[in-house]
């Protein structure tokens, strides 16, 4: 099975999406599809021997719409040249729409039109002949659909101006016939009123999805379009897109990195926050990793390419966004089943008001009026954007603080999380030991200096923190001689002609060497000790720990701030977690815990229906990672707990998770609030456009209900796209503490 992302051209309405959905579902080998109103796209899965992209593309087709190209360059051609034939159409309709209204309702205010009735009549039709060129689309997506019995918005509206059409025509017809009272009946302005005000509805609506689809172009250009790359000794820039792995290129002070890469020559520091949200460069050197689109400082790098185009970081953030963005909330389900049912129900109840007041007394015009107004103020476009657009700028906004959501269910299962697990090593702490006191009697740094040399060839991760710290310092490391390690107790060597060892106190003792009273007093907490001793004598101790992230007690208090119950869980000893979980706030932990302990405590966790985050790093938590309701992984963790995961840290830092969780709480607040508006919209006006107005006495809002419908409708549209746009602005508190954006 492959899950593939088609962007779709001519989407208009939420009922468009059922009938996609429904289209490419029949193709045989298709698992399963989501069509996205929001922005245009479908997410199919299916098996590649069965459906083909042909096949898929004729469905598509078959339906009245067309599959977009997967080149991006040609798909943002193709988009903004569609978005410019409706920008143009839009000003046709108002360019006509507006000399119709004045002509049609002019007399009403005693405007003098200097025409007789039947010429009067006839400009009104050649005004509004423009007007129905400029909502060709309408006709062309909506009466098809109404012919396959799957109307959508576009049916409504076809339906209305056609019949306001209509019957403009039959009383131009009665003028001709010598009946000119008619002429005060005519219903070409409502055509243009109606075709005008929903087209500025749906071209605000076309530029609001133009716009949330160029943050994803907008990301992937970031990319240069050149690089220098060392071949045959030689300097030579070539396109970003022309580098095969294993080619060294160069960067320079100040320019974005073209992919993804090893260092390895040189030093610098590197502006990763279009990646990872955090402002502070980050200092690369010989081994470390750099990622393309990243700004290099003020240092030149070599590095070796290690992925190019599609596989690197960037790219696979970009394709977990369009997925994200192309995938349903469960929360969508409720208007999708609304919208699958509504546009048929609106034509039967505007049929049943046409019968009901024909029924009442009233003649063919007053009733097709009523008809015509519920037809149009029922369109169910504010719905179908509801929950789509809001998915879209949440992710995109998650995005931007560093916090990627694989898929729209993970972004509506963030808003419900009640209890969050962290593992603690990579995730509370930095998951690298770190030397973090020196307690000596001589000189520190000829005692550091000792002890890196003995630990210069080990492959210890407590050696390597030592060396490390060395070099940081500054200390000069001598050589040394006769290296010989003991598992699990320590070494030792020679370093300047004398004999050292360096290890916990039993090794030492074992080979004669006396411990002095309070030598462990520095071993506390959640540090371990490294003691050293020159020619058989004690000369010091070295503490280190893996040192608790910076962040973590400000992630924990902000995750307590919200409600949400945090357990530590984690495979080291006890003393050390207690240590750890009492320095960030955290007082339940469970300690000693093997992978599978770690997945029974998620489990044990949901059966008390409790909605369980589990937030971790490494292999061993990929099996919680799964289990759990939703799975954070730590943006430095290993691949498979990347895979695991629902949600990926991109900045490791631990204010990310209640982050997420607030942004998840923030999108589908908003979402039910464009629901609210959405349904309010049609429960208010509807039974207005039926004729509610008339039983209430006001009979002279009749024959302007129409175009009041269309406005009302434009609007409702116009009230869902700003209230998610809101969302583009909002910073979780969780980040704020510091400033951080």
């Amino acid at each position: 099975m492959r899950t593939r992302v088609f962007r779709i051209g001519g989407m208009s309405c939420a009922a468009c999406s059922g009938r996609i959905e429904k289209a490419i579902g029949n193709v045989p080998g298709v698992e399963s599809v989501n069509a996205n109103f929001g922005n245009n796209t479908a997410t199919v899965t299916y098996d590649g021997t069965a459906a083909s992209e042909e096949l898929i593309r004729r469905a598509v087709e078959s339906a009245g719409y067309t599959l977009i190209s997967d080149d991006r360059d040609e798909a943002e051609r193709q988009e903004k040249a569609a978005l410019k034939v409706q920008g143009r159409d839009l000003a046709i309709a108002i360019a006509f729409t507006i000399p119709l209204s004045i002509v049609a309702m002019g007399p009403m205010f005693g405007l003098d039109i200097p025409l007789d009735p039947l010429p009067y009549c006839i400009l009104q039709i050649l005004l509004c002949i423009p007007i129905m060129y400029a909502g060709r689309r309408f006709y062309r997506k909506g009466l098809p659909a109404l012919l396959t019995r799957s109307p959508t918005m576009d049916s409504l509206v076809a339906l209305g101006t056609i019949a306001s059409l209509i019957l403009g025509i039959y009383n131009t017809a009665l003028v001709a016939g010598g009946d000119m009272h008619a002429m005060h009946s005519l219903s070409f302005d409502s055509v243009g009123m109606i075709i005008a005000l929903v087209s500025v509805g749906k071209y605000i609506e076309a530029r609001s999805k133009s716009s949330t689809n160029d943050s994803l172009r907008r990301l992937l250009s970031m990319v240069p379009d050149e690089a220098t790359v060392i071949r045959d000794g030689a300097e030579v820039r070539i396109p970003s897109s022309e580098m095969v792995v294993g080619d060294i290129v160069l960067i320079r002070p100040g320019e974005r990195i073209p992919t993804d890469g090893t260092v390895v020559e040189g030093e610098s520091s590197v502006d990763e926050s279009m990646l990872t949200g955090e402002s502070i460069p980050v200092t690369k050197r010989v081994g470390d990793l750099i990622y393309g689109a990243t700004v290099n400082g003020s240092g030149s790098i070599r590095a070796q390419v290690g992925k190019t185009g599609e596989d690197t970081v960037l790219f696979q953030i970009a394709r977990m966004m369009e997925m994200a963005q192309g995938t349903k909330a469960p929360v969508a389900n409720i208007a999708d089943r609304v919208a699958s049912v509504f546009v048929p129900a609106v034509i039967l109840i505007a049929v049943a008001c046409f019968i009901a007041w024909f029924l009442a007394g009233r003649d063919v015009q007053f009733c097709l009026t009523i008809a015509i107004s519920v037809l149009v103020i029922s369109c169910p476009c504010a719905l179908g954007l509801a929950t789509p657009l809001a998915i879209v700028v949440g992710t995109g906004n998650g995005s931007r603080h560093g916090i990627l959501f694989k898929t729209a269910s993970s972004l509506e299962a963030a808003a419900r999380i009640d209890t969050v697990i962290l593992d603690k090593t990579g995730t509370v702490t930095k998951g690298s030991p770190e030397v973090d006191g020196i307690h000596t009697e001589m000189d520190v740094d000829r005692f550091i200096g000792i002890v890196a040399a003995a630990e210069s060839d080990s492959e210890h991760p407590l050696g390597e923190a030592v060396v490390r710290y060395a070099r940081s310092r500054g200390v000069d490391i001598p050589g040394h001689g006769e290296f010989s390690p003991s598992v699990g107790g320590g070494i030792s060597c020679t370093v300047d002609g004398a004999m050292v060892m360096v290890g916990n106190r039993a090794f030492l003792e074992e080979n004669g060497v006396g411990i002095p009273d309070g030598a462990e007093s520095h071993i506390t907490g959640g540090r371990t000790g490294m003691m050293a001793s020159m020619n058989g004598h004690y000369i010091g101790t070295i503490t280190i720990s893996d040192p608790v992230r910076p962040e973590s007690a400000d992630a924990v208090a902000s995750l307590k701030d919200d409600g949400v119950r945090v357990i530590m869980v984690t495979g080291d000893r006890r003393s050390t977690a207690d240590a750890i979980a009492g320095e960030v706030g955290i007082s339940e932990v469970h300690a000693e815990t093997k992978p599978s302990g770690k997945l029974e405590i998620v489990k044990k966790l949901q059966i008390g229906q409790a909605r369980v985050a589990m937030t971790g790093d490494g292999i061993n938590d990929a099996p919680a990672l799964t289990q759990s309701d939703m799975g954070i992984a730590v943006g430095s963790g290993t691949d498979i707990a990347i895979e695991s995961a629902d949600v990926i840290m991109m900045n490791d830092d631990l204010r990310s998770v209640p982050a997420a969780l607030e942004i998840g709480r923030a999108t589908l607040h908003n979402i039910k609030e464009n629901l609210f508006f959405a349904f309010c919209y049609n429960a208010v006006c509807i039974p207005i456009a039926a004729g509610l107005p008339v039983i209430l006495g006001y009979e002279g809002m009749v024959f302007q209900m129409p175009m009041l419908s269309a406005a009302a409708m434009s609007l409702s549209s116009i009230s869902v796209v700003t209230n998610a746009i809101r969302m583009r602005g909002y910073d979780p508190p969780a980040l704020r503490k510091d400033g951080r954006r």
